[in-house]
């Protein structure tokens, strides 16, 4: 009985990793739930093991077997594969089990299984975001074709199959980082010259200002290839030996064979070129120096839509913006608090000199004063207080 997809990328992923491992919460999309459970099933299976002491002995270091072999008054010298067939020739394996790793080893099924299927753990490994179901078409068709194929053959066929339904559905940002995933995945492969093809098609697509379901961005927005991409262009052509020349030469050759038919592009593939020589020099994008080769989008057109507001958001069509006249409102009234006169300033020593006259002061007339005083502001008796006291 086969094994799932999911259970046959588990036997990978487990495979030479120490007991103990867990699969973190990050993988689960991608390897699914529950997999510490599934692999202990799976063990149980017979589709992986644990590993047997002899099998890990090369992994300890050379001063830990050189150690080891002086402890039973055996030589210490030589390199290590010296030391580990040392050890598993002259020393029981019960009086080392205890200090090597214990890592999960498929058995011969399991590797079958893997090797039948590296397709999909290729496409998991090195996450080119493939779904199940693009990998086991492509792998379809070509069993149908009766030719020989491996991994890479599926892969390629099964990115090509998505990049012909990017184009359809109008994609171009989503092609744009396909094109992308597949120049990593030619550089893997040591294939350059693949690989800088389809860096070529990501700054086309960069500079051509189309983004997802064909709309066109305004040419302000317009967002140059990143610095990081430039410079892996330039290394791949160093590498192989590119001149200025051929590669300005091999980017229009590219356009002409593998370049998608845009809708719309704010520059033709010879201003594009001449823009790459400049980026490979270190010069940035200048958008003030390309305005005049620029073309101009027709807000008309129906095989794409301008958006002079900015691109689209999810799917959410982007409207021009409705101004509206405000509505005029009564201006606030003011209002100022009732003006309160403050006390008269009295200085600490004249205060003090008050309070020594009023303690000498007769009681009647300071009951007759205290009267006066509730009739009469303050300001009123301050001045009674000093004429009296002259």
């Amino acid at each position: 009985m086969g094994l799932a997809v999911k259970d046959i990328l588990l036997l990978d992923y487990f495979s030479g990793k120490p007991l103990h491992s867990r699969m973190p919460e990050y993988l689960e999309s991608t390897y699914g739930l529950h997999a510490d459970e599934r692999i202990r099933q799976l063990m149980d299976e017979g589709w992986i093991r644990q590993s047997v002491p002899k099998e890990t002995l090369s992994l300890l270091p050379d001063k830990a077997l050189s150690d080891f072999l002086l402890r039973y008054g055996l030589d210490g010298t030589g390199d290590h594969s010296t030391l580990v067939k040392r050890v598993v020739g002259q020393i029981a394996e019960k009086d080392y089990a205890h200090t090597v790793p214990k890592v999960y080893v498929l058995e011969a099924k399991g590797r079958a299984a893997v090797g039948h299927h590296m397709a999909y753990i290729l496409n998991a490994r090195e996450n080119y975001g493939l779904a199940e179901g693009d990998i086991g078409d492509a792998q379809k068709n070509l069993q149908s074709k009766g030719l020989s194929y491996n991994a890479g053959d599926v892969l390629k066929l099964a990115f090509q199959q998505k990049i012909n339904i990017y184009i359809l559905a109008g994609e171009w940002s989503k092609l744009r980082n396909l094109y992308y995933l597949m120049a990593n995945f030619y550089i893997r492969r040591n294939e350059e010259k693949d690989a800088l093809s389809h860096l070529f098609l990501v700054f086309l697509i960069d500079m051509s200002g189309m983004g997802n379901k064909n709309t066109v961005i305004p040419y302000e927005n317009l967002f140059p290839t990143q610095k990081g991409m430039i410079l892996l262009i330039d290394e791949i052509r160093h590498r192989l030996n590119m001149t200025a020349d051929d590669v300005k030469s091999a980017f229009l050759v590219t356009l002409a064979r593998m370049a998608p038919r845009l809708p719309f592009s704010y520059f033709s593939p010879q201003v594009m070129g001449v823009q790459l020589l400049e980026r490979l020099r270190g010069i940035p994008f200048n958008e003030a120096k390309y305005i005049t080769d620029k073309n101009t989008p027709d807000s008309s057109a129906g095989a794409y839509k301008y958006v002079p507001w900015g691109r689209s958001e999810g799917n959410k069509e982007s409207v021009v913006p409705s101004f509206t006249q405000p509505k005029v409102m009564a201006p606030p009234v003011l209002r100022m608090p009732a003006f309160t006169m403050p006390e008269p300033f009295i200085s600490s020593e004249e205060r003090e000199k008050l309070r020594r006259q009023e303690e000498k002061r007769p009681k009647e007339i300071c009951k007759e004063d205290m009267v006066t005083t509730q009739k009469e502001s303050k300001v009123t008796m301050f001045h009674k207080w000093k004429k009296w006291i002259k």
